[in-house]
């Protein structure tokens, strides 16, 4: 996934973010949806975006978002947008 699908990934489930439950967990007709978006025709890697594909790449920027929402509120860890980390 380049940084533009995932991106186009992001804005489809914003689009539609009304149709999740709680938590924005969307059920198997929202993915199948998804997949077939022309949001996510014109791919820059990989192979054509599957509903499992985009899910799982969901899952995964969700849990990082968490990783990193949760360390720029620990204390003596500083993160920006910008910078992230700045280690190094």
């Amino acid at each position: 996934w380049s940084d533009k699908d995932t991106f186009a990934l992001l804005d489809f489930i914003d689009s539609h973010k009304a149709t999740a439950g709680d938590g924005l967990n969307f059920k198997a007709p929202f993915w199948n949806a998804c997949a077939a978006s022309p949001m996510l025709a014109n791919l820059e890697k990989g192979g054509p975006k599957t509903p499992k594909s985009c899910k799982e790449k969901w899952k995964r920027v969700r849990d990082t978002y968490a990783v990193i929402d949760h360390l720029s509120r620990s204390s003596g860890f500083a993160y920006s947008l910008k910078s992230g980390a700045d280690i190094g």
